[in-house]
């Protein structure tokens, strides 16, 4: 609704709820006396409905009060006869109150001339009573519309529309009061044969009860029967199950040991297979001289080679000092190992196996724990290195040594094919010193090449002859 004032038009509209159309209020109505009216039409229903519920109160207590006598309830029943009439609810009720209300105020909502054809007292109306108007009359549609279906305001024309579905359903409250009706006449009808067919339905209705006792005593019968068979079903699916469980778990276990045999057999084929190789192995390895293998003393030309490394030098074949260095690192590790099979023990001299820097140590006399290298790097001169011919001499004593121990546990029966005196070593006719100090390049070779051949003969002999160490 808006609400406009000035000094020569001033007017109220509200909308339609209905039909949503804008409509203006006629001043000629005074909003007072229509909230007024609406409060009296709210008071006379509610008085009205009031009363109804004490005479609905009333009629249930008369009713209760004479069920205990005979005679009053046959002439409540006979009154009863009389099929009631649908009671319409409190909505229904007010829809029919309030419809006299609507067609009245109904009118009140034509378009009308401006306000100032009506006077220019109401022109000059305060806006604040203006305003306290349009709030009695908000109030008074709120009011008629909490009282009734009918949601105001409404238009001239709407109301028409609100009175004939008003009849309509009335048509409709007529027709269901006709049909309540005649169920109520059917139903008195069915009452009344049931009356004169009692005696026999009740002497049905005995034989039925005897008959549904005898049935409920076969059926509490037949649920025992069944509890018992249900339980034994049970046991049997129980061990149904257990059994079940029991030949998986022999399934599985048949299967287990299935897949065991045939591991077990395929390891004992496997075992028998590494047994014929070990075997095999065994006796090649019992015909392999281990140590022949692991040094390998030949020749090549002049020189003598151990495990393919020459030893010794000569003008018109300079052999790399570094390749004489590893021979002399076999040769010693051939001599200690040759040593500790046949039990010898070395005397004032330890020889220490360290590849290239193989050293001899002196373990007696006034030069103890001086070290001796079987290595050089100098080359051969005039004045060579003093303490590496020492070495080399001390190393050709322990070589002599171990001929010594190899000659007396064979009882003389078995000697090394070139002797050694000191520092030289021969065969009786020539002897070649193995320092490198004063001597030639031939000389020393030849002397080296008869140290492998010692050591070659050593090799065989204790080889053959299986010697254990200590």
């Amino acid at each position: 609704m808006s609400a406009g004032q000035g000094k020569s038009t001033t007017h109220v509209s509200f909308v339609c709820q209905k039909c949503s159309q804008p409509v203006k209020l006629n001043r000629t109505l005074d909003p007072k006396s229509l909230l007024e009216l609406a409060k009296d039409v709210e008071s006379k229903l509610s008085l009205e409905w009031s009363g109804e519920e004490e005479t609905a109160r009333q009629s249930s207590d008369r009713r209760e009060s004479s069920a205990a006598d005979p005679h009053t309830a046959e002439a409540i029943a006979a009154d009863d006869k009389t099929p009631p009439l649908p009671r319409s609810s409190p909505q229904t009720r007010t829809r029919h109150r309030v419809k006299s209300s609507v067609e009245t105020l109904s009118v009140i909502y034509d378009s009308l001339p401006p306000l100032s054809e009506t006077g220019a007292a109401g022109s000059r109306q305060d806006s604040k009573s203006t305003l306290k108007q349009i709030q009695i009359a908000s109030e008074t549609f709120k009011l008629l519309s909490s009282v009734s279906d009918v949601d105001h305001p409404l238009c001239t024309d709407c109301p028409e529309a609100v009175i004939e579905a008003y009849r309509e359903e009335i048509v409709e409250e007529e027709e269901a009061k006709h049909r309540y009706k005649q169920m109520s006449a059917r139903l008195e009808q069915e009452v009344t044969e049931y009356k004169i067919q009692m005696p026999e339905l009740d002497r049905e209705l005995e034989q039925l009860q005897q008959e549904e006792e005898k049935l409920k005593e076969k059926l509490r019968n037949t649920e025992r029967k069944r509890s018992e068979i249900a339980a034994e079903l049970e046991r049997q699916r129980e061990r149904e199950r257990r059994l079940k469980e029991e030949e998986q778990t022999y399934w599985e276990n048949f299967n287990e040991y299935q897949r065991q045999v045939l591991q077990f057999r395929e390891e004992q084929r496997s075992v028998d297979y590494q047994l014929q190789y070990m075997t095999e192995q065994l006796e090649r390895l019992k015909k392999t001289n281990v140590l022949n293998s692991a040094f390998h003393i030949w020749h090549n030309g002049h020189f003598g080679t151990i495990n393919g490394l020459r030893l010794g030098r000569l003008q018109t074949v300079p052999v790399e000092w570094s390749e004489i260095n590893a021979a002399l690192g076999q040769a010693a590790l051939l001599l200690v190992t040759l040593a500790r099979n046949a039990g010898a023990t070395f005397v004032r001299y330890k020889v220490v196996p360290y590849g290239n820097q193989t050293f001899v140590d002196v373990i007696e006399g006034k030069k103890k724990s001086q070290h001796l290298p079987l290595y050089s790097s100098a080359g051969l001169r005039i004045f060579a290195d003093s303490k590496f011919d020492l070495g080399l001499v001390a190393y050709l004593d322990c070589l002599n040594q171990l001929k010594q121990h190899i000659e007396i546990s064979s009882g003389s029966r078995f000697a090394l094919p070139y002797s050694i005196s000191k520092d030289r070593i021969g065969n009786g006719k020539e002897f070649y010193s193995v320092k490198t100090q004063f001597n030639t390049l031939e000389g020393w070779t030849k002397a080296l090449k008869f140290v492998l051949t010692n050591l070659r003969w050593a090799l065989t002999y204790i080889s053959a002859n299986s010697m254990q160490p200590e």
